[in-house]
């Protein structure tokens, strides 16, 4: 087992459609990354119940666990990172999603800093053309120190779409915890990808989780924050499917 993990880079992913091969096609792009970087970084894939069977090429020289929850909930998003960062080996972790691409050098520029301690690290993003988008709400660089501050996700939003990343960050400012762009000059990458047959056509209909937010925004303006928060934690069984070192 490979003892030298200084960053763990979580990804729930979701596919019902023809293939994972969006999954597939980023870590084959990340296993060409110099290995000095590669050996230090694992990749905690969260297969949040998929349909269709995700296998992992042999020849990926790449550090990963594959996690997969067994319970079919929809949008599972906020307890799928829960369980990643819960098997995260390293306190520094990265929070993601499989449709955006971090460069070689923003890794590397990664790996040298401190470990957070009360910051969310937030990413400038560019399209897959190079032209400037709105950073991300859910993309973040921080420590399992930092999420479990505020309980970590609240699987209370699960099963409905949207939400559970605003009660987090706010959560987070809540507490004075900082959330601030990590870099402005290295920036993430959103992906082309094949929505149509490498994705999900899950419904996005907020309106639940919308009234649910607001009512634990006003909980958390009071004196007692954490009572905002479902305590719902890995509310789902699952299983580890397969790790590799290299």
């Amino acid at each position: 087992m490979n003892t030298s993990i200084e960053l763990s880079y979580i990804m729930p992913v979701f596919f019902n459609q023809e293939n994972a091969n969006v999954l597939i096609d980023l870590l084959t792009l990340y296993s060409t990354y110099d290995k000095k970087v590669l050996e230090k970084i694992e990749f905690v894939i969260v297969d949040d119940c998929s349909p269709i069977d995700i296998v992992i090429p042999k020849s990926l020289s790449i550090n990963y666990q594959l996690l997969r929850i067994t319970d079919d909930i929809r949008w599972n998003q906020g307890g799928a990172r829960n369980l990643g960062v819960v098997y995260a080996k390293s306190s520094k972790i990265i929070l993601s999603d499989c449709d955006h691409v971090f460069p070689e050098e923003l890794l590397a520029k990664i790996l040298k800093s401190r470990t957070p301690t009360r910051t969310l690290f937030k990413f400038k993003r560019t399209d897959a053309e190079g032209k400037n988008t709105n950073s991300p709400c859910n993309i973040f660089y921080t420590s399992k120190r930092v999420v479990f501050s505020t309980l970590a996700y609240d699987e209370e939003f699960c099963g409905n779409y949207g939400y559970e990343d605003v009660l987090f960050r706010a959560f987070q400012l809540r507490l004075n915890n900082k959330i601030n762009y990590f870099t402005r000059r290295k920036k993430i990458i959103s992906s082309n990808i094949d929505r149509d047959q490498s994705y999900h056509n899950l419904n996005r209909d907020t309106k639940i989780n919308e009234e649910l937010l607001n009512k634990k925004l006003e909980i958390l303006k009071g004196n007692s924050p954490f009572s905002c928060h479902s305590r719902l934690f890995l509310n789902f069984k699952y299983e580890k499917v397969l790790e590799n070192s290299i």
